[in-house]
């Protein structure tokens, strides 16, 4: 596989058993620290690392303090290793404080029955979208990292207009095309603007994560996909209370196959706009 500048960024050194440290990049930021996406795939790269060849089947991540860009050390530990389900967590930290941590299930396929409620949302095509709502510093929602993404609007309203809905969603790749194995779904998951960035809400608000899981329904890397495919991805925020809100993502393929899902948990606070 190619090594692009997300493998680059996400690249362990391993140092003993399991005791991994990796350089988190500035080219990830948000606005202030790193993209939680981004975090996530270093974590998960180093529970793969620990396990060797497996199938990320539920992944979750809890962030604990904002992260900064610089050295970080991650400890893995093996919870449990077995012929057809596995078990890691993990914890990432920067100097004594711990930044996130993390538990994931690894399992293969298995013979199944399958079914699905719902279908793939109806949208234009990559090439038809207008080169105006092509994700771009011009754009409400745009942050350092996303320039790492092509990302084309095609669900819910382009902020800075809103709804009674916050649905969000469009086309999205790597610029640098790349397999879209776990790590990269992994980024993906958490890539978008939320939903609450379209939300009618009496003032701006925005949504650090709490915490952060993924689902994959599909084996990945799926052969059908090319990397210089686009996936669909929709976020959708239908519940907020107390302060805080849930946002359930889908991730598919161009050709309809829901490869995974995922939740996060955010905090709402109010955001200011004149900066």
């Amino acid at each position: 596989m190619k090594e692009t500048q997300f493998d680059r960024d996400i690249a362990l050194t391993h140092i003993s058993g399991d005791h991994y440290q990796v350089d988190i990049s500035d080219t990830w930021n948000v606005t202030i620290g790193p993209n939680g996406g981004y975090v996530a795939a270093i974590i998960l790269n180093g529970m793969k690392a620990s396990l060797g060849d497996v199938q990320t089947r539920s992944v979750a991540f809890h962030y604990l303090s904002a992260s900064i860009p610089g050295p970080a050390d991650l400890f893995v530990n093996v919870e449990k290793k077995g012929r057809s389900l596995s078990t890691c967590t993990a914890r990432l930290l920067q100097g004594d404080r711990t930044v996130a941590m993390s538990i994931a299930t690894f399992a293969s396929a298995r013979e199944f029955y399958s079914f699905r409620d719902f279908d793939m949302p109806e949208v234009p095509d990559p090439d038809d979208i207008a080169p105006t709502l092509r994700m771009n510093s011009n754009l409400v929602g745009h942050v350092p990292f996303r320039d790492h993404f092509d990302q084309r609007l095609a669900i819910g309203p382009i902020p800075p207009a809103t709804s009674e809905e916050g649905r969000v969603g469009g086309w999205t790749r790597f610029k640098e095309n790349r397999v879209y194995d776990d790590l990269a779904i992994v980024a993906i998951s958490d890539s978008w603007f939320p939903g609450l960035n379209v939300k009618d809400t009496p003032v701006p608000m925005h949504a650090p994560t709490v915490d952060h899981s993924v689902h994959f329904l599909t084996s990945v890397p799926l052969e059908s996909i090319k990397i210089n495919d686009f996936l669909l991805v929709e976020f959708t925020t239908h519940v907020a209370q107390e302060g805080y809100l849930i946002e359930n993502g889908n991730i598919w393929s161009a050709n309809g196959v829901l490869i995974a899902q995922s939740r996060q948990l955010a905090i709402m606070l109010p955001r200011d706009d004149s900066s």
